[in-house]
């Protein structure tokens, strides 16, 4: 067994406490956290700035699922997994480490703080590292995900040099975006219990249109309160939507714009119900 794909060692550095810490950490790379995340920070910070880690995420996502069910690359042995939250995904490349770069890395990228460049690593490491701790990914699938997430970073700090986005108004990129998803669906590596979301391609279009650049109060303690308070109903929302979307048994067409549509109208109510809520009461900056 080559260094790639041996995971004997983690038996050896495993205790509870560590299973606990890196269990923990490895919650961040998951869906339910990781839509809390970008949801608080559009409130609390910046909308504009989480608008953009969001289509980079989401862009990022999909990429990883693609390359996951192309290439099925089998998980390590089930007797090492401590995470059982994986389900039948594949192996190659980590997404756990794949988002990480892509996020945190961003993230630090655009507040340029040494401090938070330093903290940025140091988080996207630990991620990377849970991953072969909880046995189910080894070297070669998370230094993939690094590799591929540091790419797609790459190809951002680019597209902003070069001003890419200020080349097109939001109509075109929106016909922009809805043709990446026309594509990737009619190429997309389906098999059984291995299809393409079609509620996270509408999550991903409702954010783009739902954007905004209201910002809540001017008062940080008032603000953080409005966020919390958005994000519980966010949580709701997300978990409601969800169960709607598996309630009903359709097929065809009509399951895909369902699924569609109601994954837009879950952006929309983060990205433009909810602030237009507090809009109602006067807590707008």
């Amino acid at each position: 067994m080559s260094i790639w794909n041996d995971l004997s060692w983690v038996e050896g550095i495993r205790t509870p406490f560590l299973n606990f810490f890196f269990d923990t950490v490895s919650l961040a790379g998951y869906g339910t956290f990781l839509i809390l995340f970008l949801a608080f920070g559009y409130f609390f910070w910046s909308p504009q700035r989480f608008s953009r880690a969001a289509m980079l995420l989401f862009i990022s996502a999909l990429i990883n699922s693609f390359l996951k069910d192309f290439f099925q690359d089998p998980r390590p042995s089930i007797e090492l997994m401590l995470d059982p939250r994986t389900g039948t995904s594949y192996g190659w490349p980590s997404g756990h480490a794949q988002i990480a770069v892509t996020l945190w890395g961003l993230l630090a990228y655009e507040l340029k703080n040494r401090i938070i460049h330093i903290g940025a690593i140091t988080f996207i490491s630990l991620v990377a590292f849970s991953r072969m701790y909880l046995g189910v990914h080894d070297f070669g699938d998370v230094l993939a995900g690094l590799l591929i997430g540091s790419f797609i970073l790459l190809l951002w700090h680019y597209a902003v040099i070069y001003k890419l986005y200020e080349k097109f108004n939001e109509l075109t990129w929106l016909f922009v975006i809805l043709t990446f998803q026309l594509l990737l669906y009619l190429i997309y590596p389906s098999h059984e219990g291995h299809e393409l979301s079609i509620w996270f391609l509408g999550v991903m279009s409702g954010w783009y249109i739902g954007s905004s650049q209201i910002i809540l109060a001017n008062n940080r303690v008032i603000k953080l309160f409005l966020s919390l308070i958005s994000i519980v109903g966010v949580f709701f929302a997300m978990v409601f939507i969800t169960r709607l979307e598996s309630s009903l048994e359709l097929s065809g067409i009509i399951s895909i714009l369902y699924s569609y549509s109601l994954g837009l109208f879950f952006s929309i109510l983060v990205t433009w119900v909810i602030p237009r809520f507090w809009k109602i009461f006067d807590f707008i900056k």
